[in-house]
């Protein structure tokens, strides 16, 4: 039984719970020494005893002097922010959103949240947006990160959950696929799961332009052209097809759309593959085989081949490949996406996309639109139908300026999208914008007013991690006196604007409405209680009653969530690039996290350890690349595309493909990668472009410490 709590279920009895960082949600344990607090990993089935340096770390940021500890107002956006009153702020921020509203209407507010809000606080913010505010305009840095994968989710399968199996299966398996992650350092007590499988002689194949440190442990490694991993799917089908090796009879009885995809695949042949790919037909053919010859096979996706212009074509065609091999739905078999953030699943599914509201129910479903307003006691009619997304909302802020205002909770879009210039034009012109975060990121940083919230080990909440188990992380230590949770910032100002019930501070009363909000939806949460989870049952969703334990596995019994109740076939043809290198710029730039580093890294930079490790971004190329360009590794490089230009240390390695370069997204002076990206995006999941464009480099010509000196200088 996990040691959560037995009378208060606000506060822990000692420290137990979930390290705040990604998707896998470790199990770990605080251990206060004075004002110290120290991590330790406990035994969880995700990370098995294991943490990675992000988590080991997390403890130095409870009572780090970088913390935010009272309201931020700028009253003249010439001058600097001044400290405030909860009041002061609270009723300035409530009249600033009445004025704008009823100036420019309700959707000219965009509520903005993320996915590393829990779930009561992804819900309550999604009902505060839709019913206090009545806005259209609601989105989260999900957008960024799962978007694609979730869309050919929906498509497909009917259903969007990152894995549709547990994290355990993968050391069951016989051949683990896994196309454009890198989880050996973005997810590195994954690696206890891989090991495990390597143990039992099998077999571990990456799909990657880079040659990672997850690529550097695998068996094979497949070093795409970047853009190409639909068109190595498609040519891995046409091998399987040709030699009869895919599962005919799963196809008939489980799908649909197979003759189209059969039809689209003449343009797949071996040797056009090779050409587009950068993959030799030996190459491609040894792939096959170990396909059509093993019967447990785990496809993973992530954010490499999915942020992308044709994001969801590429995960399609993945999702493609497995049913045609009858995966899905097989024991220690299927197909899965690694969720990025900590709670990337959990805080779509209660309502943080204007498209979906609570449960992963439709916002254009009369039924699921019903329900919710029934609950919410409010006219279906008053309801906001689905707005535009952030990606949008950007895209169009030039032309009309309809966004006139923004609130931002638990995110920094300022560094994580894509052609940030656009964001900075949007966030000058807005007329008022405030975030709510436990530190000064360069979001906060040009904000009207700043609300200090507190962090992960103050408050009481639960998550899903991307296996769609739902854990509780318990309250440990009470917040900075000045500080309040994001629920009770919610509640203040919905209670300001004239909603006194419906939006209680209360974690557990907010997780009761889930329960009712979510039932019978496709993530059905309405037999998952605090009570169970704290007694440690191992829940995950849908989870329909109290006697349920919810599905850990989904498709055993090939049922789909789908008008037909079969999966989807979608033919997924050849994707154009919207940019590629030429004469004037030869190689193809990617971004990603790295393993000291999270997302834009507002806390992990604020840790010493981690910043030691690596204290400002990097440039990947080939070693002969650099050479050829008079570049020193370890020395500086200008990085230019058709947008913005970035300066970074040369990193060298002789494996990397020569026309592929890769820096990592945190931002540091003079290097932000989302300054350089594309803004072009998939035009189904709305996910930009961010692992492709156009680049060129070039060596710094002045003497590397007096570069390093004027950098100290400006900082």
């Amino acid at each position: 039984m996990h040691k959560y709590m037995i009378k208060d279920i606000s506060y822990a009895y000692n420290a137990y719970t979930h390290c705040p960082f990604c998707g896998l949600q470790c199990g770990i344990e605080i251990i206060q020494t004075g004002k110290e607090f120290e991590i330790k990993p406990r035994n969880f089935p995700t990370n098995k005893g294991q943490i990675c340096a992000k988590g080991w770390n997390a403890g130095t940021l409870i009572n780090h002097p970088d913390r935010l500890l009272n309201p931020l107002i700028r009253f003249d956006k010439k001058e600097g922010f001044k400290i405030s009153s909860w009041n002061t702020a609270i009723d300035l921020c409530a009249k600033k959103l009445s004025r704008i509203r009823a100036q420019w209407g309700n959707d000219s507010i965009f509520v903005y949240g993320s996915g590393s809000l829990s779930n009561e606080k992804a819900y309550l913010l999604g009902k505060f947006a839709r019913i206090v505010l009545g806005t259209a305009s609601i989105d989260y840095n999900g957008r960024y990160c799962m978007s694609s994968a979730s869309k050919a989710l929906e498509m497909a399968l009917g259903i969007d959950r990152g894995l549709s199996f547990p994290i355990e299966s993968i050391a069951q398996t016989d051949l683990l696929i896994v196309v454009g992650a890198n989880p050996l350092e973005t997810m590195p007590p994954l690696k206890s799961h891989i090991e495990e499988l390597k143990k039992r002689g099998k077999i571990w194949v990456v799909i990657d332009p880079r040659f990672t440190l997850t690529a550097q442990h695998a068996d094979i490694h497949l070093k795409i052209k970047p853009g190409s991993d639909h068109i190595l799917a498609n040519g891995l089908l046409w091998l399987l097809v040709h030699q009869n090796k895919i599962d005919w009879s799963y196809i008939r009885n489980n799908t649909t759309g197979f003759e189209e995809v059969l039809n689209n695949l003449y343009s797949f042949w071996p040797s056009q593959v090779e050409a587009l790919t950068g993959i030799s037909q030996d190459l491609l053919q040894k792939t096959a085989e170990l396909l059509g010859s093993h019967s447990n096979i785990i496809i993973l996706t992530g954010r490499g081949c999915e942020q992308q212009a044709h994001g969801v074509a590429n995960v399609l065609s993945y999702i493609n490949l497995s049913l045609a091999l009858g995966l899905i739905g097989k024991p220690y078999c299927g197909f899965g996406t690694l969720t990025g953030q900590g709670n990337g699943q959990g805080a779509r599914e209660m309502g943080l996309k204007s498209n979906q509201l609570p449960g992963c129910r439709s916002n254009w479903d009369f039924k699921d639109r019903n329900f919710i307003a029934k609950l919410w006691q409010i006219d279906q009619e008053t309801l906001p139908l689905p707005g535009n997304t952030i990606t949008e909302a950007i895209e169009n802020s030039g032309k009309n300026g309809s966004i006139k205002a923004m609130i931002v909770m638990g995110a920094n879009p300022l560094i994580s999208s894509a052609h940030n210039s656009r964001l900075k034009a949007l966030f000058s012109s807005l007329e008022f914008l405030v975030v709510c975060d436990s530190f000064l990121s360069e979001t906060a940083a040009v904000a009207d007013m700043v609300l200090p919230s507190a962090l992960w080990a103050e408050e009481t909440a639960t998550v899903t991690n991307l296996e769609g188990r739902i854990l509780l992380r318990p309250k440990i230590l009470a917040a900075p006196t000045n500080v309040k949770t994001d629920l009770e910032i919610i509640h203040l100002l919905a209670e300001k604007l004239g909603f006194a019930q419906g939006f209680p501070p209360d974690p557990y009363s907010i997780f009761e409405e889930i329960r009712r909000a979510t039932a019978g939806a496709p993530a059905d949460y309405y037999g998952i209680t605090y009570s169970r989870l704290a007694h440690g049952e191992e829940l995950y969703w849908p989870c329909p009653s109290l006697l349920s334990q919810g599905q850990k596995e989904l498709f055993l019994s090939k049922h789909f969530p789908t008008e037909t109740g079969k999966a989807r076939f979608y033919p997924v043809a050849l994707q154009p690039l919207v940019e590629e290198p030429d004469s004037k710029y030869p190689f193809f730039l990617t971004t990603g996290r790295t393993l000291y580093h999270y997302q834009t890294a507002v806390q992990t930079r604020r840790l010493p350890k981690l910043h030691q490790k690596e204290p400002t971004p990097f440039i990947e190329m080939h070693a002969s690349v650099g050479r050829q360009l008079g570049i020193k590794e370890g020395h500086y490089v200008k990085v230019e595309t058709r947008r913005g230009v970035g300066y970074y240390k040369a990193k060298f390695s002789s494996k990397q493909r020569l026309d592929t370069l890769f820096v990592p997204f945190y931002p540091h002076e003079k290097a932000e990668a989302n300054s350089l990206t594309l803004p072009n995006f998939d035009p189904l999941s709305y996910m930009p472009s961010f692992k492709l464009c156009a680049a060129r480099i070039e060596a710094v010509s002045e003497p590397q410490q007096q570069f390093d000196n004027k950098k100290k200088d400006k900082q």
